[in-house]
């Protein structure tokens, strides 16, 4: 099998597991585990906390040691973590299972575009990347469909064979996932000597590369802004915009078609994305233009007295959104050197991680004081500054390209 096969097969069934578990726990926290909008950020705050405290480290280790290896045992990691939040609806116990869940996302987060990244072509390599999301985005419109059949009969249910898809991509990736251009590294130094080192060359580079130490920031008001929006959409859907009485349907599907159609729309505008990669300073354009458009989807969603709009306006930001990960992933990989990709990915990944536990108590406070609506305009107005930035990338690629 190909690598870019495999790395397709990995993204398209991510795609398909994540928004059956995604999609259906959603709805299991809001009407079986009952949780509050400070409870229901909180859950997001534990997935950032475990993030947070091992990006970094299983970066390092994926690059020193092993990418596929980092990616199977993460594959594992997150299906167990998806069983344990089904198992009682308890407050607590759904903390410790994002806690879990996170610390196996930190395996395959920075891995698996570093690893893809040695196994294909250089000139190939944002394509391949442009075409893993939009795999991921049409096998994340089955996997939305499935979540809206199978939940039905029980929620929990679709949350279970969510993890047991994670489960069959471990054993395929085992048996099919190769590492043909991976160097190990090979050293007599201590593992904790060793790691140290990497860490070291990792935020050095980003520290000397001007392009990084934007993204950088970029990358923090990323997290800063979104935990409100992620954590409190469903309930706002549902309850909020009122859609449980609009629509004589299960709140899985109502949830699973809007879902559905954000997945939708992103697949095709990856496709429009992908068209104007060709120059650098196209990737810092495209990623003002969707900035902005989640700015303005956030302030629909959120203030849009009719409520098809104000939904509008939560698909115009998701699909925009979609849009902004392949590329931010894009500006990093081509701004790094192989042997601290991994580490690179997992750094900015902790940035993330870093924005979203701030942001996560930002909102609990706020969440306090104000409603939802409250919330949104906060998260809209953090935007502003990645927007900003871009447009500052974009004008030094243009210098560059003039230059040389």
């Amino acid at each position: 099998m190909k690598q870019s096969t495999m790395y397709y097969t990995i993204r398209g069934l991510l795609g398909l597991s994540f928004h059956m578990i995604f999609t259906a726990a959603g709805l299991y926290r809001i009407d079986i585990a009952q949780l509050e909008v400070y409870q229901l950020i909180l859950i997001g705050t534990a997935l950032e906390i475990s993030i947070f405290i091992f990006e970094i480290p299983t970066g390092i280790i994926a690059d020193l040691k092993s990418r596929r290896l980092s990616i199977i045992i993460g594959l594992f990691i997150i299906a167990f973590g998806a069983m344990i939040e089904v198992l009682t609806p308890f407050f607590y116990l759904i903390f410790i299972s994002q806690l879990v869940l996170g610390f196996g996302y930190t395996f395959i987060s920075g891995a698996l575009d570093s690893w893809i990244s040695d196994e294909v072509k250089p000139d190939l390599l944002e394509s391949t990347i442009i075409t893993g999301s939009q795999v991921y985005a049409l096998l994340s419109i089955l996997g939305i469909v499935l979540a809206a059949v199978i939940g039905v009969i029980d929620i929990r249910l679709s949350i279970y064979v969510g993890a047991f898809i994670l489960i069959a991509l471990g054993v395929l990736s085992i048996i099919f996932m190769k590492e043909d251009n991976f160097i190990k590294h090979k050293s007599d130094d201590s593992a904790v000597k060793q790691y140290f080192t990497q860490f070291i060359k990792g935020f050095s580079h980003i520290k000397n590369h001007k392009t990084l130490r934007i993204v950088f920031v970029i990358v923090i008001f990323y997290g800063l802004y979104s935990e409100g929006i992620d954590r409190t959409y469903e309930l706002h859907i549902l309850d909020g915009l009122n859609f449980r009485m609009l629509w004589d349907l299960p709140p899985i599907w109502i949830l699973s078609i809007v879902n559905a159609i954000v997945a939708i729309i992103g697949y095709i505008m990856l496709f429009v994305v992908k068209r104007y990669l060709n120059k650098s300073h196209y990737i810092y354009l495209w990623a003002f233009n969707l900035t902005l458009m989640m700015i303005i989807g956030i302030i629909l969603f959120a203030y849009m007295p009719y409520v098809y709009l104000a939904l509008f306006g939560f698909i115009f930001f998701s699909v925009s959104r979609a849009g902004t990960h392949p590329l931010l992933n894009s500006i990093l990989l081509k701004n790094t050197p192989t042997n601290i990709k991994a580490t690179v990915l997992s750094s900015f990944g902790q940035l993330d991680a870093v924005g979203q536990l701030l942001s996560g108590g930002l909102m609990v406070l706020i969440s306090l004081w104000l409603n939802i609506d409250g919330i949104y305009l906060v998260t809209a107005l953090l935007l502003i500054v990645p927007m900003m930035l871009f447009l500052r990338l974009k004008r030094i690629a243009v210098k560059d390209s003039v230059d040389s």
